[in-house]
């Protein structure tokens, strides 16, 4: 784990997407880096939910955090890479509730789209993040 690990590429596409209303979050997101074949990118959400799901890393596990909505994405952002010729998506989410106190961690599906949400992705021209399994961890770290 203690490896770093550099990627450098110029800006290829600039993506933007509305998700659909009651869509799951991350599958919405894959589901646009599937059909556009983005195998390297960043990537930033604003919207709102009427469910959030998300987990908090504990060192072996995530710990899974449920929030009913309304609740408002004040930021989603993360990357695209690819695992076993899978797209992954690796983002964390921060919203907020009706009080406007904030919650967050690593993004898991299970988030309801509601009403909608905005996806930017800024793809990596000819770049291409791959996921290996890092023993340590248990983690599918970014690796070259």
């Amino acid at each position: 784990m203690g490896e770093s690990m550099v990627a450098i590429s110029q800006t290829g596409r600039f993506i933007v997407a509305r998700l659909p209303k009651d869509g799951d979050l991350m599958e919405e997101i894959l589901k646009v880096a599937k059909e556009l074949d983005i195998s390297g990118g960043c990537l930033m959400i604003i919207g709102a939910l009427s469910k959030a799901v998300f987990g908090i890393y504990t060192g072996k596990e995530y710990k899974k955090i449920e929030l009913q909505g309304p609740l408002e994405i004040l930021s989603c952002i993360g990357n695209i890479a690819e695992a076993d010729g899978e797209k992954v998506v690796h983002a964390h989410i921060t919203v907020s509730d009706s009080q406007g106190r904030a919650f967050g961690g690593h993004l898991l599906k299970g988030c309801i789209i509601h009403p909608t949400a905005e996806l930017v992705i800024i793809e990596g021209e000819n770049l291409k993040l791959k996921r290996k399994l890092d023993p340590e961890t248990g983690l599918k770290l970014l690796s070259t």
